[in-house]
């Protein structure tokens, strides 16, 4: 009985795994485009840049990742996401 369980592989714990296209690479992106305009702006002396500018592009992309993640709870909180991943895992156990 002891070799029977040695000869069976043991499964290995799947960990999550950063998505740089969605979410994640979209803070990524902002801090980056944030930075490069900010450091524009204080080298050069522009007053609209530091002022007006980079503060709209943050609020522009705060506002499109909170929709992002609106949007998925949502459809979580319907049930279309769940019934999406369960098929999803049922075919990949199939194969």
């Amino acid at each position: 009985m002891d070799n029977e369980k040695k000869n069976v592989p043991e499964e290995k714990p799947q960990y999550e795994k950063v998505e740089w296209f969605g979410v994640d690479g979209a803070l990524v992106l902002l801090f980056i485009v944030l930075a490069c305009i900010y450091g524009y702006g204080m080298l050069n002396g522009v007053d609209f840049i530091i002022g007006i500018m980079a503060p709209g592009v943050a609020i522009v992309f705060t506002v499109a990742i909170f929709l992002k993640y609106c949007t998925e709870v949502f459809s979580f909180a319907t049930g279309k996401k769940g019934k999406e991943k369960e098929t999803k895992e049922k075919e990949e156990k199939k194969d």
